[in-house]
């Protein structure tokens, strides 16, 4: 079994209300298992995350034991290269969602309009497996390619059982969902290094403003607490404690828009991290599995009877005069949205 670096850190509190998701076994995932296959429909049905245990399917330890090298070339990366280096790598807003985001730069969906205090690395898929053609990355990241193409190679596989799943326990297609997201074929599929310094749990100071991500699945590794989600029900926010072993999944707005509003994307956001974790650095791992580029975002199958529910605010404008984007094109402007 592979060691988490969660055992090495201060416990996440006790007292503090806890998002009520699902764990899922990767094992029954991968082997198509129909009680398990219901966990997660329910899951994206409401929610729209669970956990997923890593631990009991040889394809989850190699994940599992990348997440946790990814974890110290992190440290290696964001400690190793000066904000002024770090900066000649900074993604393009609107032209390229890979490269460095310094902190300080995303408040637009937060309602106080206070500052992240997250940075960040994108790092392509495409551009790690010579599907498109590269950027330059900080030596610290070139150094590491074969491990960020064993990553994101296994994170999107991940990605694929969870959109097969969903697929059969909806009864449609197996291949409905994953026909639009192919590894081989250009998409935004990215894995996301990033890192938070430490900040006292007060009301002024946000890691991630809220928002829904706005890809088909999200792969994430976390070691400390502070990730939130919106519950549906009252609109309160409650934490996703870190579990070792287990990867936090959730989906994006493109399965949203792909079923019609049968599936969730929930609201969330990273706050400081509580009790004494609020004094660590903070670093997550994450892969995003988006839509292929030429993939079109409209509802799939029989989804695409009645009318379409609107995804994705202000890039529903265009539809509403018969447009529709393809994913190359909705990412792009989602992630203006965003202002990341």
């Amino acid at each position: 079994m592979v060691n988490s670096s969660i055992d090495s850190l201060p416990p996440f509190p006790e007292d503090l209300p806890l998002a009520p998701i699902a764990r899922v076994s990767s094992k029954k995932l991968i082997d198509g298992d129909k009680a398990e296959g219901a966990v997660v429909l329910e899951a994206c049905r409401t929610y729209g995350f669970f956990y997923l245990d890593l631990t009991d399917s040889p394809k989850g330890e190699d994940l599992l034991r990348e997440s946790e090298e990814l974890l110290t070339l992190s440290k290696k990366a964001f400690s190793s290269h000066s904000i002024e280096e770090k900066n000649r790598y900074h993604l393009q807003k609107g032209v390229s969602m890979f490269g460095y985001k310094a902190a300080g730069t995303v408040k637009a969906t937060d309602p106080h309009k206070r500052p992240d205090t997250t940075e960040f690395f994108n790092v392509s898929k495409d551009h790690m497996h010579g599907i498109a053609q590269t950027r330059d990355y900080p030596s610290t990241i070139e150094d590491a390619r074969p491990l960020l193409k064993a990553f994101t190679k296994n994170a999107h596989e991940t990605g694929m059982s969870v959109l097969r799943t969903l697929a059969t326990s909806l009864d449609l297609r197996p291949d409905i969902f994953t026909e639009g997201n192919i590894f081989e074929k250009p998409a935004g599929d990215h894995c996301r290094l990033t890192h938070k310094s430490p900040h006292s749990s007060d009301k002024n100071s946000i890691g991630l403003p809220s928002h829904t991500d706005f890809g088909s699945v999200t792969v994430l590794f976390t070691w400390l607490g502070g990730l939130q989600i919106q519950k549906q029900t009252d609109r309160t926010w409650v934490y996703v404690k870190p579990l070792a072993g287990h990867a936090i999944i959730n989906l994006g707005d493109a399965m949203v828009k792909f079923t019609n509003g049968a599936l969730k994307s929930a609201n969330h956001r990273v706050v400081p991290s509580p009790g004494a974790q609020g004094d660590e650095e903070r670093y997550s791992v994450v892969y995003f599995v988006r839509p292929c580029n030429d993939t079109l975002m409209k509802p799939v199958g029989d989804f695409e009877n009645g009318t379409h529910v609107k995804v994705g605010g202000k890039v529903s404008v265009g539809e509403e005069e018969g447009k529709v984007y393809t994913a190359g094109e909705w990412m792009v402007k989602r992630a203006i949205q965003l202002g990341s």
